[in-house]
């Protein structure tokens, strides 16, 4: 089968690999669409970023990780009799799964596993050959991790990955019903937060970003004003919040730049959501904490937060329809890349891959 495999030489390779056999609780799904995300770009670049933001440390990665870990398609074969009720079910994927008897498992909290497994990432598989992944014509998952829909195409479908991340990352603000938030980086995961934000009740959303190319998507979602980063950012804000700032920050891009300006920005028993993780050094001053500020960060989702977001998602409570910018043939996988890259002048905001 054709596949996107990840080497050592940080080069991405549209290939043929051997079509993946499911071993005992796995199903075999073939793949319908599969999304490139902003990890993915940072993995070409050398980085490990579910290390980085699981575990806290920078891992070497393995070589041949056949990318993607958003993706929907059909199951095909099962391993088990159990599972045959699966077979030409449409199913969207939630790509990882957990010790089960760990400290954090045992706590509800099995999205901080140490010891996960992770399609698309190659965590936890030991030595393959080709570690699984989304970007190929086929991949075994395990068949409590497939999600059976109808109402949705299969391009929404696997958006749910990082609409769950989105949702896990409001889930953390302890109150939003009638407080305004800003949601910093306008991309896939921001403007979805702007969505839950909007449905959780806040009252103003607000959108900053250095390129405007998604302004457009963050209104349709609820933003009330979108704002170019300049050094009058936060200054802007709290004219418009009444000198107070406001109560939630959600920062996705995890830049020095955009942590200062959530400091400044955040209000008075405000929390401030960090939701990339990477070796970024920043520095702050305990004062900066004052009032009973709090920052927490953001790993990963629970299942349930997928799965709240598929039941949306079907009522169409949530849309993802704008965000889904780009269709292209898994060949073309590069191509794609290469746009996400440039998504200033290419207006990429999410790009689909069709094996």
């Amino acid at each position: 089968m054709k596949a996107v495999v990840l080497k050592r030489d940080g080069k991405i390779h549209y290939m043929d690999v051997p079509r993946p056999v499911p071993g005992r609780g796995e199903v075999l799904v073939h793949v319908k669409a599969c999304g490139i995300c902003g990890s993915d770009l940072r993995y070409l670049q050398g980085e490990n970023p579910w290390s980085e933001q699981t575990l806290g440390i920078k891992t070497e990665n393995p070589e041949n990780i056949i990318l993607g870990h958003e993706f929907a398609g059909d199951v095909v074969e099962v391993a088990e009799q159990s599972d045959e009720y699966l077979l030409g079910k449409k199913v969207a994927v939630i790509v990882y799964t957990t010790c089960g008897t760990c400290e954090f498992c045992r706590h509800d909290r099995m999205n901080l596993c140490k010891n996960t497994v992770h399609i698309g990432h190659g965590a936890g598989w030991g030595n393959m050959e080709y570690y699984p992944g989304g970007m190929a014509e086929y991949c075994q998952v395990w068949s409590d991790k497939v999600y059976p829909f109808e109402k949705i195409s299969y391009e929404e479908a696997s958006t749910l990955d990082f609409a769950a991340v989105a949702l896990s990352s409001v889930r953390k603000i302890p109150k939003i019903f009638a407080e305004d938030a800003v949601v910093i980086g306008a991309g896939p995961i921001g403007l979805m937060a702007i969505q839950f934000l909007k449905l959780s009740g806040a009252r103003r959303v607000y959108c900053i970003d250095v390129l405007d190319y998604s302004f457009e998507t963050a209104r349709q979602f609820g933003a009330d004003d979108c704002l170019l980063v300049s050094k009058n950012t936060v200054s802007e804000i709290l004219k418009r919040t009444e000198g107070l700032g406001v109560t939630a920050v959600l920062d996705t891009v995890g830049a020095v730049e955009s942590q200062k300006m959530a400091f400044g920005i955040c209000k008075v028993k405000g929390t401030i959501v960090n939701v990339a993780s990477n070796e970024n050094t920043v520095q702050i001053q305990l004062s900066d904490l004052y009032g009973e500020k709090s920052i927490v960060s953001v790993a990963n989702a629970k299942d349930q937060y997928f799965y709240d977001c598929l039941k949306m998602m079907e009522a169409q409570r949530i849309n993802v329809k704008p965000l889904l910018t780009d269709r292209l043939p898994l060949a073309q996988v590069k191509t794609g890349f290469e746009r996400l890259m440039i998504r200033g002048q290419s207006g990429a905001i999410k790009v689909i891959l069709v094996p």
